[in-house]
């Protein structure tokens, strides 16, 4: 990761446009909100705690909340549908990473570069399992491995359309040590041990937004 400039941490004013230009459904669009400025909380506290540098640290909370901005394209009855997705609905759902990486391209600086990476390789999974591209291992971002944990544990404890959300034990459980649709070895070794350390940090803070 490059750190990028201190200035731009306190003009990200263009993601808030990127929003106010979409169209959403009011529903959909206080989900995202949620979700978003959790994981972004939930990834500075793992990278600091990983020895990353402060500045950094800073950069990747506000970058890491908005790696679900490709989402703003998707239809509100998709986000909110409380049943299974069919498959062209999950197709479309799948598309959300390069959308999210195509709208953040757009800007300039580092602190947009370093949002589209989190935005493209969120879904990716170190033994290969992940999407868009199927990267393995060290070929996924640190960025990114961080904020796709930070990104399931959310994912797992809120509540849902189509269920209720998990406890923290159970969502940590499945992080660590994975379940019938996670794969053990999804997670970096490096950010697994971190959470599992600062797991009750990590539970206060995601209930700051929940």
């Amino acid at each position: 990761m490059t750190e990028p400039a201190s200035a731009e941490l306190e003009s990200a004013e263009w993601i808030a446009r990127l929003e106010a230009d979409a169209v959403i459904g009011a529903d959909a669009r206080y989900r995202l909100k949620t979700h978003q400025n959790a994981v972004g909380d939930v990834a500075e506290v793992i990278a600091r705690h990983m020895g990353v540098s402060e500045g950094l640290c800073l950069a990747l909370g506000t970058a890491a909340a908005y790696h679900d901005i490709g989402k703003l394209q998707v239809p509100a009855e998709i986000l909110c549908k409380p049943g299974r997705l069919t498959q062209e609905e999950f197709a479309l759902m799948r598309g959300h990473p390069a959308t999210g990486h195509e709208m953040l391209m757009q800007h300039v600086g580092r602190l947009a570069k370093l949002a589209a990476s989190i935005a493209l390789h969120h879904h990716e999974a170190m033994d290969g399992s992940g999407y868009p591209f199927g990267l393995k291992g060290e070929e996924i971002p640190l960025e990114a491995r961080i904020v796709g944990v930070a990104d399931v544990y959310d994912a797992l404890r809120e509540d849902r359309p189509y269920r209720d959300g998990m406890t923290h034990d159970k969502a940590m459980a499945i992080i660590l040590e994975g379940d019938e649709r996670t794969p053990r070895d999804k997670f970096c070794p490096q950010v697994k041990r971190v959470v599992e350390l600062h797991h009750a940090e990590i539970a206060w803070h995601w209930r700051c937004y929940h």
